[in-house]
């Protein structure tokens, strides 16, 4: 009798799980394929609590968006008159990808960099050494996308009669010309604390031998 209940309880379950719908589990199909910048910029997410993965994540869709095409200018973020008006456009988007990609290369450089340094951790000087290293490779990386930041905020600035309705984006160019927002300093001062923490430890090396 048991067996007969188990049976039938399986048979049910495996006939909800034929009539399902699709919304039961949580995600939505895609009916067209993800090719162009304003497709992979649509993936970023800005996470409450970030991890390499998440971080990762953000890069890869962020780094596809750079290199792949403009959509149709019909399919743009935001209604595009003429082509002036789309060169700024396209200008601003790449601003704001690559001062996007700068900001996610500090945030996956600072998970390696351990910040403080005691006399108690001697035993990971090894792994702090290596720590830094991989950081500054990232934080290097920043820095170079912040370059090409500034290079489309310039070039957008020229059409500055044709200004677009994200203002987000608009804000964003009025914030690196007034140097409101300059990741040169951030990036910086990074390099600066990693140096600081470097002669930390052969300071802690050195008393200890």
């Amino acid at each position: 009798m048991l067996q007969k209940s188990i049976l039938v309880i399986l048979l049910l379950f495996s006939y909800s799980m034929i009539i399902a719908d699709l919304k039961d589990f949580g995600f939505k199909p895609m009916h067209q394929k993800i090719r162009y910048k304003e497709d992979f910029f649509r993936l970023y997410n800005q996470w409450l609590y970030a991890d390499l993965d998440s971080v990762s994540r953000n890069i890869y869709f962020l780094e596809l968006a750079y290199v792949v095409p403009f959509d149709h200018p019909i399919k743009a973020l935001t209604p595009i008159t003429n082509e002036q008006q789309y060169e700024r456009y396209k200008n601003l988007l790449m601003m704001h990808i690559c001062r996007l990609l700068t900001q996610e290369y500090i945030n996956y450089g600072y998970m390696y960099m351990k910040e403080n340094i005691y006399f108690y951790n001697e035993e990971f000087i090894k792994e702090y050494l290596d720590g830094y290293e991989i950081a500054e490779y990232y934080f290097n990386h920043a820095r170079s996308y912040w370059e090409q930041a500034i290079k489309y905020a310039e070039d957008a600035d020229t059409l500055w009669e044709h200004k677009i309705d994200l203002l987000f984006l608009e804000d964003e160019l009025y914030k690196i010309k007034m140097g409101d927002l300059d990741y040169y300093k951030v990036v910086s001062n990074l390099m600066e604390r990693i140096q600081k923490n470097r002669k930390r430890i052969e300071s802690l090396s050195s008393s200890l031998k």
